[in-house]
């Protein structure tokens, strides 16, 4: 099956946001490495201008909801913004089941190498929800590796 870009944004948003099924808002955390920052910039684009720039550990206020291509939209400076979703998590604390039909992979980062398998109906515990460079949607899982969120389905209490 070929997915194009936003399709797949779009759907990864909707299963980011059944996952969290939370506020709208959410409080999402800058993770760069140190000595590096994030623009903030006046609308979705790269090209845009910079409002200013935000370091790892600064915090913004978004919908996960509103993504638009590849820019969550907060408020920055009393002005509406826009930051890459590349550079922000989403924190979350929750059990999940693994749902595929064969192993998963587990990566070192969101996308990238692998470190491990995991076995379908496994449960993880997730702490926090990044996005890939390509748009993807990943878990942080306990020990810091990822998994997919295509594979994961919220454990029932």
């Amino acid at each position: 099956m070929n997915h194009s870009m936003p399709g797949r944004i779009a759907l990864l948003t909707i299963i980011l946001a059944l996952a969290l099924a939370a506020a709208k808002a959410q409080t999402l955390t800058c993770i760069v490495a140190d000595g590096q920052y994030v623009n903030v910039r006046n609308r979705p684009s790269t090209s845009a201008a910079s409002w200013g720039i935000l370091h790892n550990g600064d915090t913004i206020e978004a919908d996960p909801m509103e993504i638009t291509d590849g820019f969550f939209k907060t408020t920055f400076r009393e002005r509406e913004a826009y930051v890459s979703v590349r550079y922000f998590e989403i924190a979350e604390e929750a059990a999940y089941t693994v749902s595929a039909n064969g192993r998963v992979r587990v990566r070192e980062t969101p996308g990238g190498k692998a470190a491990g398998f995991v076995q379908p109906g496994a449960q993880v515990y997730v702490s926090a929800w990044r996005y890939a460079a390509d748009g993807s949607l990943w878990a942080r899982c306990t020990g810091g590796q990822y998994v997919s969120a295509e594979f994961l389905k919220k454990k029932e209490d």
